[in-house]
């Protein structure tokens, strides 16, 4: 067993007592209340240390937490304007405010497919409890049926993949220089803005 398939067979363990279905929901909420960072570290292992990481990193984690726990569970991929699902706030900077209002942030947001009795439920791990008092839809109230709400409005579904910290690069390698430019700069903007409503435990940087 590698050192982060032990860290997972540890994050689960409190679970073990739960009946399946509230084994996930309590999965899922203690993931998705890790803290939003986007830095640029999609490595789940070193995410779940900091318990701090971006759609990439926390879907991961949530896939392989319920996958040790016995489920059928897939990280897809969408296409979409990440800016545009941000709502604007007044403790944000001038330039951010800017950005979201004008800019549309091509990007590529991950979520969870659970497969489970009569349904595939799409699970949206991004924004922590801390993200609502600013307006976020947070999925606070998800309790084990239907979809929550994605932190991104899907413009293109993308598919599963088994590697995405693999593919998200390939996909954003494939952005024009433009939008990786304005993407990098949104996301600096944006991580150190949540950084004051909801901080992380490490990492500052984006790349």
């Amino acid at each position: 067993m590698t050192s982060y398939e032990q860290r997972i067979a540890n994050f689960v363990a409190p679970y073990s007592g739960l009946g399946r279905h509230d084994a996930v929901v309590a999965c899922y909420h203690n993931v998705r209340n890790f803290s939003y960072l986007s830095d640029g570290v999609r490595d789940p292992e070193q995410v779940l240390i900091r318990e701090a990481g971006s759609c990439s990193g926390k879907h991961i984690i949530l896939r392989d937490a319920l996958l040790a726990l016995g489920e059928d569970a897939q990280i897809e991929t969408v296409e979409g304007d990440f800016a545009a699902g941000v709502p604007v706030h007044a403790t944000m900077s001038s330039s951010l405010k800017q950005i979201i209002e004008t800019a549309q942030i091509r990007d590529f947001h991950q979520f969870v497919l659970w497969k489970t009795t009569g349904e595939n439920c799409r699970l949206d791990a991004t924004w922590p409890d801390a993200m609502a008092e600013v307006g976020f839809t947070v999925n606070t109230s998800w309790q084990g049926s239907g979809h929550t709400e994605l932190a991104l409005s899907p413009t293109r579904f993308c598919g599963q993949s088994d590697d995405i910290m693999h593919s998200k690069a390939g996909m954003l390698a494939a952005l024009s220089p433009e939008e990786r430019e304005s993407r990098l700069v949104f996301l600096q903007e944006f991580s150190k803005w949540v950084a004051t409503i909801n901080p992380p435990k490490g990492g500052n940087n984006v790349d």
